[in-house]
């Protein structure tokens, strides 16, 4: 299994190259985006862990610093920085985490998609400014203080479809 943390770069007039195209940031595993991967693939991939320099291309593409992100991801400044010397991978804790926020910048471009014309959206970016404002659903917490455990992040997930239905939450 190869793991492709670059944008997209896909068949001329696919969706995906237009994604790319447009500089959404789509992160793969053989081919297919990892939030597109069926489980067996993801669970793989998950236990072998990510490359460590995931971090720095969903910090780009988010455009937080590499730091930043991983103060958010809640992983180790020095424990990376060695792994992304060293050209090793995540521990699949960590793995986890950052599978959780490249979902849920999926999850956002589909909400896009489907409400009209994404032209000039990009996800990534909008997800991380999202993510750091205080949010009133979660007692004025941000959603960001939540993606530390799989049920926090439930509750971002859930936050971000009822945006999309019109909920109140």
């Amino acid at each position: 299994m190869t793991t492709t943390t670059s944008p997209l770069v896909s068949k001329p007039g696919s969706p995906r190259a237009a994604r790319a195209k447009a500089g959404t940031a789509c992160f793969m595993i053989d081919s297919v985006p990892i939030s597109r991967a069926d489980p067996e693939q993801r669970i793989e991939i998950l236990r072998s862990g990510f490359p460590a320099d995931i971090v720095t291309e969903l910090a780009s593409s988010m455009r937080w610093s590499r730091d930043h992100a991983l103060a958010v991801f809640r992983v180790k400044r020095s424990t990376a920085m060695r792994k992304i010397k060293t050209k090793a991978r995540l521990a699949t804790d960590e793995s986890e985490r950052i599978l959780s926020v490249i979902d849920l910048i999926e999850q956002v471009q589909c909400m896009v998609e489907r409400s009209g014309d994404p032209s000039g959206f990009d996800a990534a970016a909008w997800l991380a400014q999202w993510l750091e404002r205080a949010n009133p659903a979660l007692a004025g917490k941000c959603p960001a203080d939540y993606l530390d455990t799989n049920e926090g992040i439930g509750i971002v997930r859930r936050l971000l479809a009822q945006m999309e239905s019109g909920a109140y939450a």
